[in-house]
């Protein structure tokens, strides 16, 4: 009875730290720690919001499973590689940058994290005459995206040349964080 007794009062003191919501929250509850409901997003699973994707267009497409065909605003079909080479994933942080020629768009300024680094050194390099397709949340934005090389090796920021309409810039400004701590889960969350 004492041996039971002591497997139930570790896996009482063990299931609060790594085990599902439920008991993460009476644990929070029993030291005055406030329950998880607290947050806004408690029970509600993140949708992504404004997410960037890169692809590579296919000028003379063969059909396969490799090609998509991808609609774009006036109506007409553009054909990309399905292997998406870049996007939100790798994008920490988003600053916009007012254009010249348009001052009501924008072209955004992105940081990188490291893998994004490489992804943009080997696009740049491998596809810098080719063009590339860009899309927000799925939708074609901009078909004539050509990476331009790193500045140097310390560089973290790269342009995505727009224009980028106020509320497309304000939209991918607000959610690049969230979008990135989305799809690179910190392991404190596993559980």
């Amino acid at each position: 009875m004492m041996r039971f007794t002591r497997w139930m009062l570790a896996a009482m003191v063990l299931l609060p730290l790594f085990g599902c919501a439920e008991f993460k929250d009476a644990f929070r509850e029993a030291f005055g720690q406030g329950s998880s409901t607290d947050d806004e997003s408690f029970g509600v699973e993140y949708k992504p919001k404004y997410v960037i994707g890169v692809y590579q267009v296919v000028k003379f497409p063969r059909g396969g499973e490799l090609e998509k065909p991808i609609s774009t605003f006036d109506g007409k079909v553009v054909c990309v590689n399905s292997n998406q080479f870049f996007s939100s994933k790798n994008i920490e942080e988003v600053k916009l940058l007012p254009r010249s020629d348009r001052p009501d768009t924008y072209d955004l300024r992105v940081k990188l994290d490291r893998r994004g680094l490489i992804l943009w050194s080997m696009l740049s390099l491998e596809y810098r005459d080719a063009g590339m397709a860009l899309l927000v949340d799925g939708v074609l934005y901009i078909t004539t995206f050509q990476p331009k090389p790193l500045e140097n090796e310390d560089a973290a920021w790269v342009v995505l040349p727009g224009p980028f309409d106020p509320v497309t810039s304000a939209g991918i400004l607000k959610y690049a964080r969230k979008n990135y701590d989305h799809f690179n889960p910190s392991a404190s969350n596993w559980f």
